[in-house]
């Protein structure tokens, strides 16, 4: 994909994405740019008990024999409120889009990788030593802070199959964000019927 096509494509998410409820928008601090959405999400979590590490440890006898012991084993699920930060930038080296992001707490603490990992439930579906390969920690080349990056080496692949499509950015997205927790359903409705509009269909 060339950095044109790239550019292309991103004004038509920005366009379609105008009316949904998660709004991207371009940065232009430094050529060529990148999109950006912000948004709060509420993730399930799971909250262990003080405890835990040590019932863990414990035959199930002792659980058992024990009724105030039994009564905080394991963790109860919460919800957690997050803020997402999400950036999809062009990659030269690849010729691919590429998506850095972000996750903060309410008090505006960023999680760092092991914690992104936790939250994004990685554990379920890559292999614990093809974490580091797959989400990495990286500096922004605009911002030149730290941010969590999906790496893009099978993107291309994943391009270049996509002759077909009509916004090959759009299906990058749709097809790894949901690791991310970036939901893009609605964009993606939004931008077909951007395109029947333009069509006259």
């Amino acid at each position: 994909m060339k950095l044109s096509e790239f550019t292309l494509y991103c004004d038509q998410l920005v366009h379609a994405s105008r009316n949904c409820a998660d709004r991207w928008r371009w940065v232009r601090e430094k050529e060529p740019g990148y999109l950006c959405l912000e948004t709060v999400r509420h993730v399930r979590s799971t909250e262990s008990s003080p405890q835990t590490e040590v019932l863990e440890g414990m035959a199930e006898l002792d659980v058992e024999d024990d009724p105030g012991l039994a009564a905080v084993g394991g963790g109860r699920p919460t919800t957690r409120t997050l803020a997402f930060e999400y950036h999809v930038l062009y990659c030269e080296s690849y010729e691919v889009p590429t998506l850095l992001f972000n996750i903060y707490e309410k008090c505006g603490a960023r999680l760092n990788l092991e914690e992104a990992w936790e939250v994004l439930q990685i554990s379920g579906c890559v292999p614990p030593d093809e974490r580091y390969s797959a989400i990495t920690m990286v500096h922004h080349p605009v911002l030149y802070r730290p941010y969590l990056k999906l790496h893009p080496c099978k993107t291309a692949e994943l391009i270049g199959s996509l002759s077909g499509s009509t916004n090959p950015v759009l299906s990058f997205l749709t097809t790894y964000a949901p690791y991310v927790n970036l939901e893009q359903d609605e964009l993606a409705r939004a931008l077909q019927s951007d395109v029947k509009k333009e069509t006259g269909e």
